[in-house]
């Protein structure tokens, strides 16, 4: 048996961080803050009148009875383990719908009492709705010729929590033939927000949506939306699956047209970006403004530009349109602070973790890259601070109307390259002693990763996690948690741990040895 190494890194290096807030969960139902209560059970064999004793057997049943009784204040709709395959689901203001129950008891537990939302064919699942929760169903196999093949939010704000979307697809607007590159098609496989939506997702699981052609295989925003993206995890979701012509950037997330966004404490792991489309995990443009913190970027591809992250804020113009004037910095800034960035890819071998571009403004702060193919910082104003890049290091091209950016207090261990002229301080710099860097003794990390056997493995292709058992030991209970792990060119990231079992947020099959990646601490 070995000892694994007890230090700890949780999402991008805070050890305060609460190893069960990523992800999917159980919450107590708070029956108090609701007027009235109606049952739903699609396998009750009594009368139907949403009582507990003789629940409704459909979802829309107990929406015309919402309708029918006029209720005032708030409604909760609770519904019981089973497969629904409705008409789509219009939510409505002051209606939550909560599922994971167990009828008769009506005890609650996601995990056991799984609910299930289909659509019919051709239809979206769900309508959101202002003031409305929708917390612990499965949305699964939805395929739509439209915008968000799961949910749409037209210029609504619900809460979305707690809930998996699964393979959930958009197809590509009908008759589709752009003349130019990068038009709007459909975006969302899974979810679509426009018009100023104002929701919050968050801690729900987005695994194997897909767009043919369309922004945003997991979410997609457009159009002034305000989103709230927080503890979710992103795996495996794909965008342009059939797009040759670059309408799908952002295999997990696209943010667009003058958005703002809070993406904070999710997982990415292996999402993609086909073709030649940008961000194969998150796409943020067109004047967008985001704050992007505290989030784990692991093994995303794109086959344009930048695997884990594009930041843009000029779009592209085709057809004599003239390019958009530079919006003033407190009307447009991206800001991304405190996240990990591993094994992500790019086609051309210069922007695995991110590119930073057309004329973009924020900063980039507190950040630990390694094992990308590299970071890209292009025609862009931007502060870059006190991060650790072990990834080749590019900043060129200027335009008028941007300041000079800022390069301080970075370790910067890989081949750098620099065109324009930004403040520099304060770094450490692989390479030749010249007038702006000078030759450091390569840096040393604390030891603290790890390789072992796999004694047996289990992957759950549902939730596509993998369990190991290794030979491990005298690891504190999710002391491992959110460490990145890899077998080969297999990566994952640790969900939690307990004993010599390691259960991960993955597919790790075939894996005889793993590696836990080191926190790239620095030794004091």
């Amino acid at each position: 048996k070995k000892e694994i190494p007890p230090a700890m890194v949780s999402i991008a290096g805070s050890q305060a961080e609460d190893s069960t807030a990523v992800g999917i969960k159980t919450e107590a139902l708070q029956k108090e803050k609701y007027n009235q209560l109606i049952y739903v059970n699609i396998n009750s064999d009594t009368s139907e009148d949403g009582k507990k004793e003789s629940p409704f057997k459909s979802i829309h049943a107990a929406l015309d009875a919402v309708n029918s009784m006029a209720m005032t204040g708030k409604v909760a709709i609770l519904i019981a383990k089973g497969e629904y395959s409705e008409n789509t689901i219009k939510m409505q203001p002051n209606v939550d719908f909560y599922g994971g129950f167990n009828a008769p008891s009506w005890e609650r537990n996601i995990d056991t009492n799984k609910t299930i939302l289909y659509a019919l064919e051709g239809q979206r699942i769900i309508e959101g709705a202002d003031n409305s929760r929708l917390d612990g169903f499965i949305l699964d196999k939805a395929k739509v010729r439209g915008k968000g093949g799961a949910i749409l939010c037209a210029g609504v704000s619900p809460v979305l929590s707690n809930n998996i979307f699964k393979s959930n697809t958009t197809l590509a607007p009908q008759n589709w033939a752009p003349k130019y590159w990068h038009e709007t098609a459909n975006n969302g496989g899974a979810i679509f927000c426009e018009n100023g939506s104002q929701a919050i997702i968050r801690n729900c699981m987005f695994l194997n949506n897909t767009t043919e052609n369309g922004r945003g295989a997991g979410i997609a925003a457009d159009n002034k939306c305000k989103l709230r993206i927080s503890n979710n995890v992103f795996i495996n979701n794909v965008s342009g699956k059939n797009d040759p012509m670059r309408s799908s950037d952002g295999g997990a997330i696209s943010i667009f047209n003058w958005c703002q966004a809070t993406i904070d404490h999710n997982v990415f792991l292996s999402n993609r970006a086909l073709n030649k489309n940008d961000g194969g995990g998150v796409f943020v443009a067109l004047w967008s403004s985001a704050v992007i913190d505290r989030n784990i970027f692991v093994d995303n591809i794109a086959g344009d530009d930048a695997g884990g992250l594009f930041v843009g804020g000029q779009e592209h113009r085709y057809g004599g349109a003239p390019l958009d004037p530079i919006p003033a910095t407190e009307d447009f800034s991206v800001h991304i602070t405190n996240n990990l960035f591993f094994g992500n890819k790019n086609s051309s071998l210069n922007s695995g973790v991110m590119r930073f571009t057309m004329e973009s403004k924020g900063s980039y702060t507190n950040n630990i890259s390694a094992l990308n193919n590299g970071i890209y910082f292009q025609r862009s104003e931007v502060s870059v601070r006190k991060n650790i890049i072990l990834d080749n290091f590019l900043f060129i091209e200027t335009k008028n109307g941007l300041l000079p950016g800022e390069i301080r207090d970075n370790l910067i261990w890989g081949d750098f390259t620099l065109d324009v002229n930004p403040l520099l301080s304060g770094n450490i710099i692989k390479g030749k002693v010249d007038s702006i860097r000078q030759q450091y003794k390569e840096p040393k990390f604390v030891k603290d990763g790890s390789t072992f056997s796999v004694i047996s493995l289990n992957v759950n292709k549902d939730n596509l996690e993998t369990t190991l058992l290794t030979d491990g030991e005298n690891v504190p209970e999710n002391n491992l948690a959110h460490r990145i792990i890899r077998s080969g060119d297999k990566w994952g990231v640790i969900k939690s741990n307990s004993g010599s079992e390691i259960t991960v947020w993955g597919n790790l099959y075939g894996a005889e040895t793993v590696q836990i990646l080191p926190t790239y601490t620095l030794s004091k």
